[in-house]
């Protein structure tokens, strides 16, 4: 069975560039493993969002005025945690990508990741591409990518957008059949660790 990469003696993030969560994710890994000298990876994890209310038939009106109340309550949650993300990052805007760049960033993170590139040098990558336009499209990608690693341009001169979509579901498909359900997440050993907050955790289970 193929492992993609995730070799057992390092630790893995996985991370989606579209949201801040994710962001912030690397920044505190990338410290946590200075801290730690400890070899981190930073790969791409990317998944459809799973919609399980769609599938739930229509109740009484009382009860779908409930469904209502909460999917509301469930996205101000999330614009707050947004909020808070980009002040954790010191930015004062939310970046999106175009279709293409989204596709050749997070294939840029694969081949950093094959390349052995440790998430302490991943992050302020990561940071600087976020932070430098609203919307990030392939130039700007690409300035990042060869800047953090010139030897990629030769490799992204042959980038082919859709194989490289496919590549990067198939990883995916292979990440969520190892228990991996969002991102970021963190996978050592073969173990799943969902969100940041078993890096204490994960301090213990690296040390000597």
């Amino acid at each position: 069975m193929a492992d993609y990469g995730f070799d057992a003696l390092s630790v893995h993030v996985l991370v989606n560039l579209h949201d801040p969560e994710s962001v912030v994710g690397v920044k505190a890994v990338a410290e946590w493993a200075a801290d730690q000298d400890q070899i981190v990876r930073v790969w791409p994890f990317l998944r459809e969002p799973i919609n399980t209310a769609a599938e739930v038939p229509k109740g009484t009106p009382d009860f779908e005025a409930y469904k209502a109340r909460r999917g509301l309550a469930r996205r101000r949650y999330k614009d707050q945690e947004r909020q808070r993300n980009l002040q954790r990052l010191s930015l004062n805007h939310l970046w999106s990508f175009t279709a293409a760049g989204a596709v050749l960033a997070h294939w840029g993170l694969l081949r950093l990741a094959e390349h052995g590139v440790s998430a302490t040098i991943v992050s302020p990558f990561i940071l600087g591409m976020v932070a430098s336009n609203k919307v990030l499209d392939t130039v700007c990608v690409q300035a990042a990518l060869t800047a953090v690693m010139p030897a990629l341009a030769s490799e992204i001169r042959g980038f082919d957008q859709s194989v490289a979509k496919a590549e990067l579901a198939e990883r995916s498909l292979w990440l969520s059949d190892q228990g991996v359900l969002s991102a970021p997440s963190m996978l050592y050993q073969g173990e799943v660790f969902s969100g940041m907050a078993h890096l204490p955790r994960l301090s213990a289970l690296c040390r000597p």
